[in-house]
């Protein structure tokens, strides 16, 4: 298994398109403390979605920490429920960081979904 992260800084966007052509999964992190910026996050991830409109979606609601969007909420500030069944769909709270590697919400569980989503293909 191959992962490739492409950071989501402005200048960086363009270059998404290029590697999705070639991905089996897309994993798309948003911080889910960061409520100023979902609206980016919605309009580049439908925008994302709409050149590969069967791909598996992760969305990992990173820094699940503090005062964060719990999964609901973030399902519908990026209207993931519009994509209406037309692909696997995940969304799972996360936190990157070493602290959270022994709790519910760390990384590795993103392992062992990527490997069951790979192995269907």
């Amino acid at each position: 298994m191959d992962l490739l992260e492409v950071g989501g800084s402005q200048n960086l966007r363009a270059y998404w398109s290029h590697y999705l052509s070639g991905a089996h999964v897309l994993v798309f992190v948003v911080d889910s403390v960061d409520r100023e910026r979902l609206l980016t996050a919605r309009q580049e991830l439908h925008a994302l979605l709409a050149q590969e409109p069967r791909l598996p979606l992760v969305v990992l609601a990173n820094k699940q920490v503090g005062a964060p969007l719990h999964t609901e909420e973030l399902r519908e500030e990026l209207a993931l429920q519009a994509l209406g069944g037309q692909r696997e769909l995940f969304l799972l709270p996360t936190s990157a960081t070493w602290a959270s590697l022994s709790t519910a919400t760390s990384v590795l569980h993103l392992r062992s979904l990527l490997v069951s989503l790979l192995s269907q293909s």
